[in-house]
């Protein structure tokens, strides 16, 4: 030994003015300059030994793992400025993450297939006025020429007496009335019916499926903003398994629906509940990883979103029967209920919310899995980086005092002091829409709405535009899956926002320019070309958008930021079906609309602050 540290040379200065307080400073009796290093590692250091040359001596054949939580903290911030003691102790990402990340990404489907297979449940078909039960025999055929000689199956000619029909087509002065029942085509062995057929929603009644729809889409919106602040009071996981739950459990139920209104109410509630499983899910994914891989995976949780495109086609097109088809997309998932148990808790909101029990168990599980060895003292560390109303001593609190005084006056961000005096208790509105994110929660608000417009107003309309729908719909959902992973590359070469500009031109300039097209069936090609290509560029961006939204809030109020753009993407998508009534008007109209909202979403991004890669 070559001698003990000296007596009084023990100074945890955290206001940053001076260099005493660091490990190196303290090692050299205090007289040796060096940059401050945090406070917590301090006492972390000089907790395991009480000699100096015994100090130099572990600190140099420390493990790499605990090399780089004390000495290379500054330069892994370098990596992500959102780097902190957890991905210190577990690692940016590793088999733990990858093995929960890739299972979170099955939750995306579900909530897909629930609002995308609406399209193939309400796909249209041959109708016409029903027959009497005393005529059924006559030929489907025959019996529309007779009853509807001007081709309108909405209506039928004004007699009770049907033999007399023929004689009464010839007269000028035939009336009609509208039909009251319904009979649809069926091919040779076909016995499937569609939610339109079920619930005679054709004619008079067809605007009721504008209405259904809107009924999803409203749950959605509600969903979007209260999941948030459900997952923040309560925690992701039991949030997450809670609501996919209930998404099986009502998903199976409205199968069985009875009356309109009975699938209508069931749908306002899968609609909430998806919209909760997809943004909880989404904010789980990125919380479990940090580094550039916040972005990545971030990214790519959205690809199974597309993929579901093309197996919601596939489905669909093999099994035209609703309640069939909503059984398929429902049951199944009961079965993800099995790993409610095993699967883990955002590490980052049990910091936040200063359940460290829960966390170590978290960190020693991960770390094991991801072969990395914690520092024998890590749990100080965490506990200096809670909340100060989680330490039960004064002490303690005076620690973490000085350690955030000391994090605020050496960040270039001046968000940082903020963000470390948030805590778990903290009224999510009151950050969100407060001076510091206030002008950021607005613009998110307007990008996300002329987002979901574009991206909704064709992925679920696509059909109107013409063209075979499940052709479309897989061609749509292939290339749209690739152009997010050539998307996702392009992000890390040169950033969020200048892609997300792009992304939400392009689609503009698409939509407007279908407006150029000569009108006409040998034309309409290159219609469906424009929206396709529109379509496809949008998707990226709707992968790119979450993740770039959660970059702009901190931990504790992250899903809540999150949630608030997804209520702006449940407005726009209860107009999105109001919006292609407009077609009724002008064919394009819809379109010129969402051309428009590109460009704005494009100049509000402009307006929106860079996160790095």
């Amino acid at each position: 030994m070559s001698g003990v540290l000296r007596r009084g040379s023990l100074n945890f200065d955290c206001n940053g003015k001076s260099n005493r307080g660091s490990i190196e400073s303290n090692l050299y009796g205090g007289y040796r300059d060096s940059k401050p290093r945090t406070p917590e590692i301090s006492v972390i250091a000089l907790d395991f030994r009480r000699y100096s040359e015994d100090l130099k001596k572990d600190v140099l054949k420390l493990p790499e793992t605990s090399q780089n939580f004390i000495g290379n903290n500054k330069e892994k911030n370098n990596e992500d400025e959102e780097s902190d003691v957890i991905s210190d102790l577990i690692g940016h990402i590793g088999k733990w993450q990858l093995i929960w990340t890739i299972t979170l990404c099955l939750f995306q489907i579900p909530p897909t297939l629930h609002m995308f297979t609406f399209v193939f449940q309400t796909a249209e078909k041959d109708f016409w006025c029903a027959r009497p039960t005393d005529m059924l025999d006559m030929n489907a055929t025959t019996w529309k020429n007779l009853t509807q000689p001007n081709g309108d199956s909405c209506t039928i000619l004004d007699s009770d007496d049907y033999f007399t029909l023929l004689t009464l087509a010839a007269e000028d002065n035939t009336s009609y009335t509208n039909c009251k029942n319904f009979e649809f085509y069926h091919a040779e062995g076909d016995t499937s019916v569609t939610l339109v057929e079920e619930f005679n929603l054709v004619c008079g009644r067809r605007n009721l499926l504008s209405v259904v729809e809107m009924c999803f889409l409203a749950g959605a919106a509600i969903g979007s903003v209260s999941s948030g602040w459900i997952s923040d009071r309560f925690g992701r996981k039991h949030t997450l398994m809670c609501f996919a739950s209930i998404q099986a459990i009502f998903g199976t139920i409205l199968a069985f629906s009875t009356s309109l209104s009975m699938y209508m109410t069931l749908r306002v509630i899968m609609g909430f509940a998806s919209m909760t499983v997809t943004v909880v899910s989404f904010v789980l994914v990125v919380e479990l990883v940090s580094g550039k891989w916040r972005t990545i995976i971030g990214i790519l949780n959205i690809v199974p979103v597309a993929l579901t495109y093309v197996l919601t086609a596939g489905i669909a097109y093999f099994v035209r029967d609703w309640r069939t088809l909503q059984l398929i997309i429902s049951l199944p998932w009961l079965a993800i209920i099995s790993i409610w148990y095993c699967m883990p808790e955002s590490p980052r909101w049990l910091l936040a919310r200063g359940q460290l029990k829960d966390l170590y168990a978290i960190i020693e599980r991960a770390a094991r899995m991801n072969r990395r060895i914690l520092p024998v003292n890590y749990q100080k560390s965490v506990e200096a980086a809670a909340p100060a109303t989680v330490h039960s001593t004064a002490k303690m609190q005076a620690t973490m005092e000085n350690a955030n005084t000391s994090v605020s006056e050496a960040s270039k961000d001046s968000r940082s002091t903020v963000t470390n005096s948030i805590d778990g208790n903290t009224n999510p509105l009151v950050v969100v829409f407060g001076k510091l994110y206030r002008r950021t929660t607005c613009l998110t608000l307007i990008i996300w709405l002329t987002l979901i417009i574009i991206y909704f107003g064709l992925t679920l309309h696509l059909s109107n535009l013409g063209g075979n729908i499940y052709m479309n719909t897989a061609i749509a959902g292939i290339v749209e899956a690739i152009s997010i992973c050539v998307g996702l590359v392009i992000v890390l070469k040169f950033g969020l926002r200048r892609n997300l500009i792009a992304y939400m031109l392009i689609p503009g300039i698409c939509c407007l320019a279908t407006n150029i097209v000569p009108q006409g069936d040998d034309n309409l090609k290159w219609v469906i070309t424009l929206a396709m290509i529109a379509k496809c560029v949008i998707g990226a961006n709707n992968a790119i958008i979450p993740t770039y939204t959660a970059m702009q809030y901190p931990t504790v109020v992250r899903n809540f930021g999150v949630g608030l753009g997804n209520l702006a993407a449940g407005v726009g998508l209860v107009l999105v079906p109001y919006m292609w009534l407009l077609e009724h008007v002008d064919p394009l109209l819809p379109m010129s609309i969402m051309g428009v909202c590109g460009l704005i979403g494009a100049v509000t991004l402009m307006l929106m602050k860079d996160v790095q890669k």
